[in-house]
C-alpha cells in the first residue's frame, strides 16, 4: 500500500522544462554541452545522431523505442510492441552496455537493461533524441560501454505561424497539444501536453495512455505516463528540474523463456532530478541531484491463466538509485579544463536478487534478499584548441565501487575541422561496465547467475568524419561515417549448451568488435531523404570450458542494417513519410522444440500519410506493411501489418 501511495504521489508531481533548441532536419551534430542550458550529451564531441521534433511528428512511430529503431547504428530488440518492452544495444554490444539519460541525467537501471527504456515520457513531449556512438565515462559515468542516448524534452514555446496574438494568463503564455490515436488489435492512445513560458521560467506537463489487446495470445499491454519538467533563472543561477512516473502492465508471451507462454509483468517507475549551474567569469559550476525508483513484478503464469496457482510466488524487485554530483569548467583562450565528482548509490530489495536478509520467522515480506553498492566517480579532462580548426582532448576518469573496488578509464581524441560543420577525428579510450544485479544473482527455472563475475573492460579505437553543406536551391547535404574496433575483455553473457536446461551468466575470455556506419541525408523544406548503413562483426575467444556453449546476448547481434527514409509533400497540406529497413542478425536461438535455429533476413516497410496546418493534423499510418513474419528475439514473433489513425490539435 505504501508503494502504491508513493507512485500516486510521484505521478501527481508537477515541475519542469529544459530550454531546448529549434527543431530541424535529421542531421549528425556536434553540440557543446557547456554552452547549452539543457544537459545535452555532446561534451564528448563524438559523433551524435540527432532525431528532431519535426521528424518525430511526421514519422510512423508510436514510442521512443520506434524512434531509436530508425537509426542504423542502434539495435532495438522488441518483445512487447508500442513501448511495452524493448532492449537497446549499439555496435554489437549487449542491452546492458548502453547508457540512457533523460535531459542529461543518468537513469540507467542497475538491475537489468530490460528496464532502461521504462521512461515516463511520451513522444509528443520530446524535442530531440541524441545518440552518442562510442565509449566514454568522463561525462556519463559507468556503462556507456558501446554508446549512450540522451532524450531531451520539448520546452520551447513556439508562437503559431499565423502570428496571432497568444493569450496572456497572468504573465504566462500557454500552448496545448491534444492527440488521439486508434488502430487494430484494440490499439488506443490519447495524450495531452501543456507548455508554459513566463519571464524567468518555462515548464512542461505531459500525460499519455497507451493500450492494446495484443496481436496474439498474451501480448496485450497498457501503460500510463505523467511527466513534468521546468527551468528557471535567478540571481543564484540557472535551475532545471524534472519529475515523472509510469505504470505499466503487459502480457509476456515467451519473453524470457519460450516454454512458458503465459508470463506476465507489471512495472512502476518514478523519477525526479534537480540541476543547477552558474557562470562566474571564466568558471562554470554545475551541480545536480537525482533519484529513480523502479518496481517490477513478474509472473511465470499470469494470474488469469489456467496454470496459475496462488502458491506460486512471483519475482518482485524494488530498485533504487540516487546520486549527487558537481562539475567545474575553466575556460581560457586555448581551451578549457574540466573536473567532476559524483556519488551514486544503487540498491535492490528483491525476492531473488541479492544477499539473504536476516529476517525473523514472523516476517512475511516477499523481499527476502537485499544488496547495496556505492559508487564514487571522478574525472579530469583537458581540451586544447589551436589554429581555429584543430581540437585535442584527453581525459582520465575513475570509479570506486564497494563491490568491485577501484577501476579507471581514459580517453584521447584529435579532430580537424576542414570546413564549417565538417570535421575528421581519431580517438581511443578504455572503458568498463559493472555487472548488473541480474548478472550477479538471478536464479529461476531456466537461469542461474554467477555472483563472482568481474567488470567488463574494453579498449576502443575510432576514426570518423562528417561533412555538411548547402547547395543550389537551399538544399542541405549531410554525410557522416565512422569505423571502430573494440577489444572486449571479461564480456558478460548468458550461455548454455544446447541440451542444458538453464542459462548461466559468465565472463567470456574476450569478444572483439569491428564495424562502421555511414549516414547520408539530403533535405529541403518538407522534402527529405536519408540512407544509413551499419555493420558489425564480433570475434569471440572463449576458454576451452565454454567452447560448445550458445550465447544468448553477446554473440547474438545485428550484423547488417540499412534504413532508408523518404519524406515528401503531396498537395495543400498533405504529405507522407516512408521508412524501409533491412536487417540481418547474427547468432542462433533455441526454439520451443529445443532445436537450434538461425535468424533470417528481415525487410520492413512503414508509412504515414497526413494532412496538417498550423493547428491540426490528421493522419493514417502503418507498420510492417509487407506483413513479414520476423523475430527480434528468437521465437518471439513480432506483429504483422498494424494500421493506426489519429488526430492532433495544437492551440494556445
Amino acid at each position: 500500500m505504501k508503494h502504491k501511495m508513493f507512485y500516486m504521489f510521484m505521478l501527481a508531481m508537477c515541475a519542469s522544462v529544459a530550454n531546448g533548441q529549434e527543431a530541424s532536419d535529421l542531421r549528425l551534430d556536434e553540440v557543446e554541452v557547456y554552452a547549452d542550458k539543457v544537459q545535452t550529451v555532446s561534451a564528448l564531441r563524438n559523433t551524435i545522431t540527432t532525431i528532431t521534433a519535426e521528424q518525430i511528428q511526421d514519422l510512423p512511430v508510436v514510442s521512443i523505442n520506434d524512434l531509436l529503431d530508425l537509426l542504423p547504428a542502434v539495435d532495438i530488440r522488441t518483445r512487447g510492441e508500442n513501448g511495452a518492452q524493448a532492449d537497446i544495444s549499439m555496435r554489437g554490444g549487449t542491452n546492458d552496455q548502453v547508457l540512457v539519460l533523460l535531459n542529461g541525467v543518468n537513469i540507467t537501471d542497475p538491475r537489468t537493461g530490460h528496464a532502461n527504456l521504462d521512461l515516463p515520457v511520451d513522444k509528443s513531449a520530446i524535442l530531440k533524441i541524441e545518440v552518442l556512438q562510442g565509449s566514454a565515462i568522463e561525462q556519463f559515468g559507468l556503462n556507456a560501454f558501446s554508446g549512450a542516448i540522451n532524450i531531451v524534452t520539448n520546452t520551447n514555446y513556439q508562437v503559431p505561424i499565423t502570428k496571432d496574438k497568444v493569450p496572456n494568463t497572468k504573465g504566462w503564455r500557454l500552448r496545448h497539444n491534444v492527440s488521439l490515436e486508434g488502430g487494430n488489435y484494440g490499439y488506443f492512445a490519447p495524450s495531452y501536453n501543456l507548455r508554459g513560458k513566463g519571464k524567468e521560467m518555462d515548464w512542461l506537463v505531459s500525460a499519455n495512455y497507451n493500450r492494446s489487446t495484443g496481436y496474439m495470445h498474451n501480448t496485450d499491454y497498457s501503460y500510463a505516463n505523467l511527466f513534468t519538467s521546468g527551468c528557471s533563472t535567478n540571481n543564484l543561477g540557472f535551475w532545471i528540474w524534472q519529475a515523472g512516473g509510469q505504470m505499466k502492465k503487459f502480457g509476456s508471451n515467451g519473453f524470457y523463456t519460450l516454454k512458458y507462454p503465459d508470463q506476465y509483468e507489471e512495472t512502476n517507475t518514478a523519477f525526479a532530478s534537480l540541476n543547477w549551474n552558474k557562470q562566474i567569469d571564466k568558471w562554470r559550476i554545475e551541480s545536480g541531484v537525482y533519484y529513480r525508483l523502479h518496481h517490477d513484478t513478474w509472473y511465470l503464469f499470469r494470474p488469469s491463466s489456467e496454470n496459475y496457482s496462488e502458491s506460486y510466488n512471483p519475482n518482485r524487485h524494488i530498485t533504487q538509485l540516487g546520486g549527487i554530483n558537481v562539475k567545474a569548467h575553466y575556460y581560457y583562450r586555448i581551451g578549457h579544463t574540466s573536473a567532476g565528482l559524483e556519488l551514486r548509490n544503487e540498491n535492490i530489495l528483491s525476492s531473488v536478487l541479492g544477499e539473504k536478509r536476516n529476517l525473523s520467522d514472523e516476517d512475511t515480506t516477499p523481499y527476502l534478499y537485499i544488496k547495496n553498492r556505492l559508487n564514487l566517480n571522478y574525472f579530469i579532462q583537458q581540451t586544447f584548441v589551436w589554429a581555429e580548426n584543430w581540437n585535442a582532448d584527453a581525459c582520465f576518469a575513475g570509479n570506486y565501487n564497494t563491490m568491485f573496488g577501484h577501476n579507471y578509464t581514459y580517453s584521447a581524441r584529435l579532430s580537424y575541422s576542414f570546413a564549417p560543420q565538417s570535421s575528421v577525428y581519431i580517438g581511443t579510450n578504455r572503458t568498463l561496465r559493472l555487472p548488473t544485479f541480474t548478472d550477479l544473482y538471478y536464479k529461476s527455472v531456466t537461469q542461474i547467475a554467477n555472483p563472482n563475475l568481474k567488470p567488463e573492460k574494453s579498449y576502443n579505437f575510432e576514426l570518423g568524419s562528417r561533412y555538411a553543406t548547402n547547395f543550389t536551391g537551399d538544399w542541405h547535404f549531410d554525410v557522416s561515417a565512422s569505423l571502430y574496433y573494440r577489444i572486449g575483455q571479461n564480456i558478460i553473457d548468458w550461455i548454455k549448451r544446447p541440451a542444458d536446461e538453464k542459462w548461466q551468466s559468465a565472463n567470456q575470455t574476450r569478444v572483439d568488435a569491428m564495424g562502421g556506419d555511414i549516414l547520408v541525408g539530403v533535405s529541403k523544406d518538407k522534402w527529405r531523404i536519408s540512407t544509413g548503413y551499419s555493420f558489425a562483426n564480433l570475434n569471440q575467444s572463449m576458454a576451452d570450458d565454454y567452447a560448445d556453449y550458445i550465447s544468448k546476448y553477446a554473440l547474438d547481434y545485428l550484423r547488417h542494417k540499412v534504413v532508408i527514409q523518404f519524406g515528401h509533400p503531396i498537395w495543400r497540406g498533405f504529405g507522407a513519410n516512408w521508412t524501409f529497413s533491412f536487417r540481418q542478425r547474427h547468432g542462433e536461438y533455441i526454439d520451443v522444440d529445443n532445436q537450434v535455429q538461425g535468424y533470417n533476413p528481415v525487410y520492413l516497410l512503414d508509412g504515414r500519410i497526413y494532412w496538417k496546418n498550423n493547428f491540426l493534423e490528421i493522419y493514417i499510418e502503418g507498420s510492417n506493411l509487407l506483413d513479414m513474419v520476423y523475430y527480434d528475439y528468437g521465437g518471439i514473433a513480432q506483429p504483422g501489418r498494424w494500421l493506426k489513425a489519429g488526430i492532433t490539435c495544437c492551440f494556445p
